[in-house]
């Protein structure tokens, strides 16, 4: 009876623990306000990303105004959980830590956080320890007003679906550019900046001019894809073009001249991760198949 109860208490210890570390993961960040280019566009609002290994660590480099107010969503509409400045609107200094109030403990005063200068900034919002720092970014050639894009559209698996649009990475050494390599079939696409908004967000759409030129917010001129296949999608959104071109594998290992669509990452807590993590991972291939994996 002992070892039980023993045994019982280790259990609920162990269980404790586990919730104790994901009690503040949220599924999604996103900052929006006057201090960003989408205003209080909740569908035009920059998404944050974060790691398997720090799901309270949310990070995005991104173009502030200055003398402006933002604050953090946890939701993709109003009245869900938000973090935000406490009794005062707060003007962050680069590389400072500051407060980070959640709208559950906060008075209601819902206080924003600015920036006195305008530049590009990394942020960084550890829910954890309650804590947003901003530092002035290396990258200061254009204004960077995205963390990721999404291909969405007939063309792509997912179709219309925001929430399954495919991923278009930034490029580290230029975040003005983005990019992919997808299994497209016979159909149209356009470009969203925010898979978790709406479709009364501002798209990335054909240049009727040009194929390959995009505008941003005009008349919905979709591009068109004519034949199924693997394609290299790459969009420079300083530049405003687009390339869509046939995938040409290299390297060993390929067969019949097709690349799979990368596998999906996540926690045992749901959290989205790039890479494999150490510990248990649960992987979802192209096909939608899921298994776990131990590191």
């Amino acid at each position: 009876m002992r070892i039980m109860n023993f045994t019982r208490r280790v259990l609920s210890c162990v269980l404790f623990a586990a919730c104790v570390m994901t009690a503040n993961a949220v599924e999604r960040l996103m900052v929006v306000g006057d201090g960003v280019w989408g205003g209080w566009s909740i569908s035009n609002s920059i998404v944050m990303f974060n790691t398997a290994e720090q799901p309270d660590v949310w990070k995005a480099t991104v173009n502030l105004k200055a003398d402006a107010g933002f604050k953090f969503l946890t939701e993709a509409c109003w009245g869900g959980l938000e973090f935000r400045a406490g009794d005062n609107d707060v003007v962050l200094n680069s590389g400072v830590a500051t407060a980070l109030v959640s709208s559950d403990n906060d008075n209601g005063k819902d206080c924003k956080f600015k920036v006195s200068e305008k530049a590009n900034y990394d942020i960084v919002c550890d829910l954890a320890n309650n804590k947003v720092t901003v530092t002035k970014a290396a990258y200061q050639g254009n204004e960077i007003n995205h963390t990721a894009l999404w291909m969405i559209g007939s063309a792509t698996p997912g179709n219309w679906s925001l929430s399954d649009g495919i991923l278009l990475v930034q490029d580290a050494a230029n975040p003005c550019v983005f990019s992919a390599t997808a299994d497209l079939v016979p159909g149209e696409m356009k470009v969203a900046v925010n898979k978790y908004g709406g479709f009364d967000q501002t798209f990335y759409l054909r240049d009727l001019s040009d194929d390959t030129k995009m505008v941003f917010g005009s008349d919905d001129n979709k591009w068109n894809i004519a034949e199924a296949g693997t394609y290299d999608v790459k969009v420079d959104v300083a530049a405003m073009t687009i390339s869509i071109q046939k995938h040409t594998p290299s390297g060993i290992g390929v067969v019949n001249g097709t690349t799979a669509a990368p596998a999906a990452y996540y926690t045992i807590a749901g959290v989205k991760s790039n890479a494999a993590a150490k510990g248990l991972t649960i992987v979802v291939d192209n096909n939608g198949k899921a298994r776990k994996v131990m590191k």
